[in-house]
């Protein structure tokens, strides 16, 4: 079961490097609008009969009591991160997409600081340092020192934004934690594909430019970033527990540089360097939180549900 286990939470994270590989393909093809509505589409198509399925919920009891809830959680986590990830991805490289994303932890971390008033360790601080130098390694090309005056690429702007973003959602999560997962997801999927038909508009689809490589892109991000990773991640955490499962995150920034190179993207020296900085950072940080307060539980990051030690 364990080493089954471990399986389930590398393919995770393959499938979240795969998002950020994929999205930047899709959108040369399709605007992140579109880019994200499709790829929610297919995710909630698949997740309420598999949730029907397998819960068999009461739809209209769990939005009753629930719909502020899941608004919040669907504008969020689904319309505002979704389509500033696709956004930031026409400007920026994956690879750099997936060492900005690598802070979501130590960010996490931060704000549990401020809001929850959870406690820190020496180690947990030198972990957010090394984060945050690795990053702007990636940014700056390398140049620490001329960090006030390097001209930044607007995507890696976006996607710290972005990553601010799923750490609000993730830490606010615990209060969802009663909802059955597969449910919460269907109806947050299904929620922010209405909210964001009205945006469509916004961005008209130019149907010449659609290619196969963008349709096969969009149906992997509605299959298995959505809804793969979702549910191999959640098996991780059941049988290994969080700490264990979160370390693995640490795998994405890597995958994403293998992907990048098979793909044909040129992978700098500045990129390598910062990775190994950040992942150094976030083994020393991840997962290692200790809470101020008896009965206070640290949140999955990807789970969209509560996690204990």
């Amino acid at each position: 079961m364990k080493a089954k286990a471990w399986l389930f939470l590398v393919l995770a994270n393959l499938f979240w490097a795969g998002n950020l590989i994929f999205g930047k393909a899709v959108t040369a093809d399709f605007p992140p609008v579109w880019a994200s509505f499709l790829r929610w589409a297919i995710a909630a198509v698949v997740l309420i009969p598999m949730a029907q399925l397998v819960e068999k919920p009461n739809w209209l009891k769990v939005w009753r009591n629930n719909w502020g809830l899941l608004l919040f959680f669907s504008l969020v986590g689904v319309v505002f991160y979704t389509l500033l990830t696709y956004t930031a991805l026409q400007h920026t490289s994956s690879t750099n997409g997936s060492l900005i994303n690598s802070l979501t932890p130590a960010v996490m971390i931060v704000l549990s600081l401020l809001f929850l008033k959870d406690k820190i360790s020496v180690w947990q601080g030198v972990g957010l340092v090394l984060s945050f130098l690795g990053v702007l390694t990636v940014l700056t090309k390398g140049h620490l020192l001329g960090v006030f005056s390097t001209h930044y690429n607007q995507g890696d702007g976006i996607l710290l934004i972005a990553v601010f973003l799923w750490a609000i959602y993730s830490i606010v999560n615990k209060r969802a934690q009663h909802l059955p997962p597969i449910t919460f997801v269907a109806f947050t999927a299904l929620i922010g594909v209405i909210c964001m038909v009205p945006l469509l508009f916004m961005q008209p689809l130019q149907t010449g430019h659609i290619t196969a490589i963008g349709i096969t892109g969009v149906i992997y991000l509605g299959l298995f970033p959505s809804i793969g990773s979702f549910l191999f991640w959640n098996q991780g955490v059941k049988v290994l527990g969080p700490g264990k499962a979160g370390i693995t995150m640490n795998l994405m920034p890597i995958f994403t540089a293998i992907l990048s190179v098979m793909t044909g993207q040129a992978l700098l020296v500045s990129q390598i360097v910062g990775g190994v900085i950040v992942i150094a950072g976030m083994l020393l940080s991840a997962n290692l939180i200790r809470s101020g307060k008896a009965g206070t539980k640290p949140v999955c990051i990807r789970s969209g549900q509560d996690c204990a030690h």
